[in-house]
């Protein structure tokens, strides 16, 4: 079961109480399309809807919230009426043996009457109790500590849910970059091969020496081991989305379409983006709720000072077959008891265990206040961060399209200059690399974009299923 989900800012505590379960497992999630239209082909969604069933930490959130929801309904049964029931049945034998009613009933000697005699029986009975709390603050106070465990736990769900979600965007731009890697090291392997082949023929025309040649031939082979490098970092980035997706394999992930245009964020002021951090965000909320659990238990503790006030009712019925009282047969018997009580308690000296344990909640009030403003920091950071690389990614992207331009206009005049003469190879093997370096960072810079834009988002505690959905529009 998951919960929903949790309130903002100011109105967090006051709606704790509201928290319901929703769905079960990855429920939450609509059923869409993963667009799979080739096997081993996917989009974003396709691999986090196969993500949501297969992480163990996203998995293992929602089994704790189920479980911490449980603490609630426990804490609430100690506050309403106990009522238990029992019954026994037992056979026995009795022997008795001696001088009874001596000096009382006797044949004028003193000496009692003499009496030997044993007998089997049998007996039963019920007993039924009714306890009800009338004062308890301490128990109170636990029930009211039980309503923020359960948000906490609601919270914890979903900050498990968004890193899913931020790191389902990294494997998957990962993977790109990779494929685009692989691409690049191709290209530059075979445009190296071209020069290779050119040079070649120069040498058959006496144009260059075989010194050249070599260090052509020797640029060629690095390149191939360029590409092998970059074929066994797709590898890995796809064994690390395997991972991810329980085993899922993937051949392809579709990329970025060349048409997408990354835009400002909206909106474009980092001071309101840090202030919805310092009030939304999900860590920062975590922490909250563990303030307030943390404070809450100091008050359960201080309550063990007060008096408990319980009130009970009880009925005791006993019946037995035979038996033997006082050397008589007594032949069957009925036993009724009856009661009412009430019971007050008041903890007098309890050898310094009350104090301990305030003096140990009061500590940890202190820690968990730490926490909150370590993770108010944090959060504030994180957005200020996450913001910057956000406006300054588009700077970089415009001006990585722009050197791509003029990289290709350098690359295609020196690979002129090279034929007539004028350009030497090292020209012309430092143009395409030139080249070919700005391409693969114009597409990093891409893939930055995105993942910093998801980070945002979960920066301030606003990354939704929609974000990832309008990530998976830009892919072709």
């Amino acid at each position: 079961m998951i919960p929903s989900r949790p309130p903002q800012g100011k109105r967090l505590l006051r709606n704790r109480a509201r928290i319901w379960v929703l769905a079960a497992g990855a429920a939450l999630i609509p059923p869409l399309a993963t667009a799979d239209d080739v096997p081993g082909t996917a989009d974003l969604l396709g691999v986090y809807i196969k993500a949501l069933d297969a992480n163990p930490q996203y998995q293992a959130a929602v089994a704790g919230f189920r479980a911490t929801a449980e603490v609630k309904p426990q804490a609430l049964a100690k506050l309403l009426p106990q009522l238990g029931a029992g019954t026994d049945f037992g056979e026995i034998e009795q022997a008795v043996a001696g001088q009874f009613f001596k000096n009382i009933l006797d044949s004028g000697t003193g000496a009692g009457i003499p009496v030997n005699h044993r007998e089997q029986f049998y007996s039963a009975g019920y007993q039924v109790e009714l306890q009800q709390v009338l004062f308890n603050w301490s128990l109170f106070k636990g029930y009211d500590k039980s309503d923020l465990q359960v948000g906490q736990a609601g919270v914890k769900v979903y900050e498990a849910l968004d890193g899913l979600r931020l790191q389902t965007a990294q494997d998957y731009f990962d993977v790109l970059a990779a494929q685009d890697g692989v691409r690049f090291a191709e290209a530059e392997k075979q445009a190296i091969g071209e020069l290779l082949q050119q040079t070649q023929n120069k040498l058959s025309s006496g144009l260059v020496t075989d010194v050249e040649v070599k260090q052509v031939q020797t640029d060629f082979d690095l390149a191939d081991a360029a590409l092998i490098d970059a074929r066994n970092s797709l590898e890995v980035s796809l064994t690390q989305l395997q991972l991810l997706t329980g085993g899922q394999s993937y051949s392809r992930l579709k990329p970025l379409t060349v048409a997408y245009q990354p835009a400002q964020p909206d909106p474009n002021r980092m001071d309101v983006w840090v202030e919805r951090a310092t009030t939304q965000n999900l860590v920062l909320q975590d922490k909250h709720y563990g303030t307030e659990i943390a404070r809450k238990q100091i008050e359960v503790q201080k309550a063990q000072r007060l008096p408990t006030l319980d009130a009970s009712a009880k009925r005791t019925y006993a019946y037995t077959s035979g038996g033997i009282a006082n050397g008589i047969a007594v032949g069957s018997s009925h036993g009724l008891d009856e009661g009412v009580f009430l019971d007050l308690k008041v903890p007098i000296y309890t050898g310094g265990a009350i104090d301990s344990g305030i003096r140990a909640a009061e500590a940890d009030y202190d820690r968990a206040q730490q926490e909150e403003t370590a993770a108010r920091n944090d959060a504030r950071h994180n957005a200020q961060v996450a913001f910057l690389n956000v406006t300054s990614g588009l700077n970089h992207i415009g001006a990585l399209n722009q050197a791509i331009q003029s990289a290709i206009a350098a690359e295609q005049a020196t690979r002129v200059g090279y034929g007539l003469g004028t350009k030497t190879y090292p020209d012309v093997l430092l143009a395409v690399r030139n080249r070919y370096r700005a391409e693969r960072d114009y597409a990093q810079a891409r893939y930055a974009y995105v993942v910093n834009f998801i980070k945002l988002k979960q920066a301030t505690g606003a990354l939704t299923h929609a974000d990832l959905m309008t990530v998976n529009r830009w892919l072709q």
